[in-house]
């Protein structure tokens, strides 16, 4: 019995967790080369797993970037609001904050990402000059969405610099699709066959761990192939229809 090798890089972690588990409930310490494929094991499977997790880390940028036009954007429809009553000394030092304003737009929250990041923090700098200090006082709100934006524009600048990171230690670690196959084929080549010989020389030692592998791939590649079989079925209706 062999792990699929149709099963994806999820199945593949999931089934490594799942063996990890029966190591540590089935240890055998006297054993070097059970312990050494055990320590094989663990490692690439913690690998994996960083590898997997790490596809998910431009979803936090894209979320932090909303976060961050929603500051922006809560900046202009508060300055904006504040220039539109009568001639009065606030009203004037609104126009004075619109005016800085008018020159980015509210449309830098369209830009790219780098374009965005660079208006955002030229529009801050703008904003946040000491000479300005009294007519940010006029906008009651002012300063506390301003002091959002800064904070918004900081996480987003730490989620960016982070994926920078990934990228580059991506180019220097195997893919997911590699470490799955590997830890797949360590199973099926090494771990499998050797608790099959175990599991009949010495059954009271192993018999129980062997069969318990045997379920788990069992279980792994009766859903794999369920899912191929559905697949499949899906893409026979469609030449039907067509």
């Amino acid at each position: 019995m062999k792990i699929n090798s149709n099963s994806s890089v999820d199945h593949c972690a999931e089934i490594g967790n799942k063996v990890i588990r029966l190591f540590k409930e089935y240890p055998i310490n006297e054993d070097s080369y059970y312990i050494d494929i055990f320590k094989k094991l663990l490692g690439l499977n913690q690998d994996l797993i960083d590898s997997i997790n790490r596809g998910g880390l431009h979803n936090d940028r894209k979320e932090l970037d909303e976060i961050r036009d929603t500051d922006v954007r809560s900046i202009f429809y508060e300055v904006i609001a504040k220039c539109n009553r009568q001639p009065c000394e606030n009203q004037k030092n609104a126009l004075r904050i619109k005016k800085i304003l008018d020159r980015y737009g509210m449309e830098i929250t369209d830009y790219t990402y780098i374009n965005e990041t660079v208006n955002v923090r030229a529009l801050l700098s703008d904003l946040m000059v000491p000479e300005l200090s009294d007519e940010r006082a006029s906008i009651p709100d002012l300063n506390g969405l301003l002091a959002n934006l800064q904070k918004s524009q900081s996480n987003f600048d730490l989620a960016n610099m982070q994926l920078i990171e990934d990228k580059s230690n991506r180019k220097k670690t195997k893919s997911a699709t590699v470490l799955a196959k590997e830890l797949r084929d360590l199973i099926n080549n090494g771990l499998w066959p050797y608790l099959q010989s175990m599991a009949m020389a010495k059954p009271t030692k192993y018999k129980a761990f062997a069969d318990l592998l045997f379920t788990i791939i069992k279980n792994n590649n009766q859903l794999i192939q369920t899912h191929l079989a559905s697949v499949k079925r899906k893409k026979e209706k469609q030449k039907v229809s067509n």
